[in-house]
């Protein structure tokens, strides 16, 4: 169940659409472009008139109740929308009165007219429902405040109670390659998607699994859930749901299409709770380097969270601050307008009094309001720096643990020939003038003068075919192999097996 309200955009242009009014709505609702769509009728607030029959006298008692408010200028009509998955069930006419009418007390419209009305001619069922924003006893509108998030945890409560599809409400947007790319770039620590990519694509082979449960099991024990997220799928961490990526982040086989392909039409898996249950292990940031136990990481998470509880304490005082200052005015105000209640004059001068102190307070209000603002810009603080920006300013102390660890940097796998300057001319190169070689599986081959680098995973059949290609263009040429020292040492004896000489990092070619 999706329960929203429909906002109102502006053109490109800045001009607002025309609204629909009450009526506009209403006569949409019930029969859309020329046709009947109406399966189910309610009203409140409404005595006498809440047939379907009646709608025409109650748009128009609606209306006389929103012509009484002469002081907005704006629309007057809130607009809501309830919708069922398609393979719910249709709610019977007492749920569906329970459903508008806890929707609509949700966010303060308890006692506001409103029509609602049932639209089942699409693939899912849904509800449109019309509430007159002014209430018809005070004449005052009414805004809602976080009706979004009010919406939300009242459909997944109803969701339980009336036995309905659970929908994933997880808002946070799936880190794409590029985002995930800015993050590690920034901060220095391994993105969820990578993580996700080594723990859960690199622990066996997609074609080992044969249904969709067995897929669903091995997330499971990495506390990861695979999610409909708009015209794919998607990675979401079952504790913390704005940790999400595509599944295709993990590589081809991955994909929607070939998923369904190997495994058939897409399933759900088990719930939010099931897999926090059985979660095994999950996503922590960490260094994008080798870690090392020399302190330095767990100097730096010291550090975050003292800086973290700073910023709390500053909030706190800044809040007080405010709540101190607005008492203190609405306070003297007060005092003044009891001075004003008490006074042996006429009610005449009173009122004029009551105007002259009311028009006071709202150019105070304004100024504190300007003064607040100039408060909290100068209390904002950022929570903590990244791990790049830490590590460069204990090097830049004279730390050995971070100048080891700047020294060391990291490398893709690559290897450099000594003096080669060109490549042969019959090569097609790119805009940059490298020429790109697709290994298979997200990996490829980055060749530039003089330079053939692996960018993804460095498994053996890629390092084996960078030594190939490397053995083809530098033959009769002295090499450096590169990486970290795992790898090149793995580079080193492949190329040694192929004839070719090496040199080391820091010896030069005489």
């Amino acid at each position: 169940m999706i329960i929203k309200p429909k906002k109102w955009k502006k053109k490109k242009g800045g001009t607002s659409p025309k609204r629909p009014r009450f009526r506009g709505l209403v006569t949409y609702m019930l029969k859309g472009k020329g046709t009947e769509r109406c399966t189910w009728y309610g009203a409140e607030n409404l005595e006498g008139i809440d047939r379907p029959e009646d709608a025409g006298v109650a748009i128009n008692v609606v209306e006389a109740f929103q012509r009484a408010n002469t002081r907005v200028k704006g629309d007057r009509t809130y607009h809501l929308i309830i919708s069922l998955h398609p393979d719910d069930r249709s709610l019977s006419e007492r749920e569906l009165d329970e459903v508008v009418r806890r929707a609509v007390h949700a966010v303060g419209f308890s006692e506001h007219q409103y029509i609602a009305v049932r639209h089942s001619d699409q693939e899912h069922e849904h509800i449109h429902v019309a509430v007159n924003q002014i209430h018809p006893k005070t004449r005052k509108i009414h805004h809602p405040w976080r009706d979004v998030e009010a919406f939300k945890a009242l459909a997944s409560e109803l969701e339980v109670e009336l036995g309905l599809r659970c929908v994933d409400r997880s808002v946070a947007k799936s880190q794409t390659k590029g985002a995930a790319r800015d993050y590690e770039c920034v901060q220095g620590l391994q993105s969820f998607a990578r993580w996700a990519k080594h723990e859960i694509a690199g622990r066996g082979e997609l074609s080992e699994l044969a249904s969709w449960q067995a897929l669903h099991d091995r997330l499971a024990e990495a506390g990861v859930r695979l999610v409909r997220r708009g015209n794919g799928l998607a990675l979401v961490d079952a504790r913390r749901p704005e940790l999400a990526c595509k599944a295709s982040a993990l590589g081809r086989a991955w994909s929607k299409g070939s998923l369904t392909a190997h495994l058939g039409e897409f399933r759900e898996g088990p719930s939010v709770e099931e897999v926090t249950r059985r979660a095994a292990r999950s996503y922590e940031a960490r260094p994008l380097e080798n870690t090392r136990d020399d302190g330095l990481w767990k100097d730096y998470l010291t550090e975050l969270e003292a800086r973290r509880g700073i910023r709390r304490l500053a909030r706190e005082r800044l809040t007080e601050k405010i709540h101190t200052a607005r008492d203190a005015q609405r306070q003297r105000f007060k005092l003044r307008h009891h001075a004003i209640q008490a006074m042996p004059i006429s009610d005449k001068e009173k009122r004029a009094l009551y105007r002259m102190l009311a028009a006071e307070k709202a150019a105070r209000d304004r100024a504190l309001n300007a003064k607040i603002k100039g408060w909290r810009t100068a209390s904002q603080t950022p929570a903590g720096r990244s791990w790049r920006a830490f590590v460069a300013e204990r090097a830049a102390r004279g730390d050995p643990r971070a100048i080891g660890r700047l020294a060391r940097g990291t490398k893709r796998p690559a290897v450099r020939a000594i003096k080669l300057h060109t490549l042969p001319p019959d090569r097609q190169h790119s805009s940059r003038g490298a020429l790109i070689h697709d290994v298979g599986n997200g990996v490829r081959l980055r060749e530039s003068s003089g330079l053939i680098e692996l960018v993804g995973d460095p498994n053996a059949e890629a390092i084996a075919r960078l030594v190939s290609l490397a053995e083809e263009r530098f033959r009769g040429s002295r090499v450096q192999a590169l990486g970290s020292r795992a790898v090149k040492a793995q580079l080193e004896e492949l190329i040694r097996g192929r004839g070719l000489r090496i040199v080391g990092e820091r010896e030069h070619e005489r």
